[in-house]
């Protein structure tokens, strides 16, 4: 699940052969570091006010590891922008939808949800839906 998502924050391919929810779990506990944060921010195209507000913590850039929730939470919105990056064509298009009010949200942005898991869920889904040719 995440295998991707690491891999774009430190710019090289993770081969797993036998990628599992365990892998997953190694690569969160981990840690981010400040570089993988910036290329997080850089990847996300949010701000690190904007990225702080999405995943719920204060972000300091320095030498120590980010906390296990919150690098989930990155990798969780890597891997959600990498999902809609497919179904739309661009990243570009992919944030712009990302920050443009929706009828499945109640008329919110869907950057507004991605603070909670189950937002982050409700996106996945919607971005399924779509890829699907169901409307969302």
């Amino acid at each position: 699940m995440f295998n991707k998502a690491f891999s774009a924050l430190v710019g090289t391919c993770i081969n797993a052969p036998h990628h599992d929810s365990h892998s997953d779990i190694e690569l969160v506990r981990q840690g981010l570091t400040a570089a993988m944060l910036t290329n997080a921010m850089t990847f996300t195209g949010l701000s690190k006010r904007e990225l702080e507000t999405v995943l719920g913590v204060k972000l300091r850039l320095h030498d120590k590891l980010l906390p296990v929730i919150a690098t989930e939470r990155v990798l969780m919105l890597i891997s959600t922008i990498q999902a809609g990056t497919e179904y739309f064509g661009t990243q570009d298009k992919m944030l712009l939808w990302l920050k443009t009010p929706n009828q499945a949200f109640a008329n919110q942005q869907p950057i507004t949800l991605l603070y909670t898991i189950i937002g982050v869920d409700m996106i996945n889904a919607t971005i399924t839906k779509l890829s699907y040719g169901m409307t969302a």
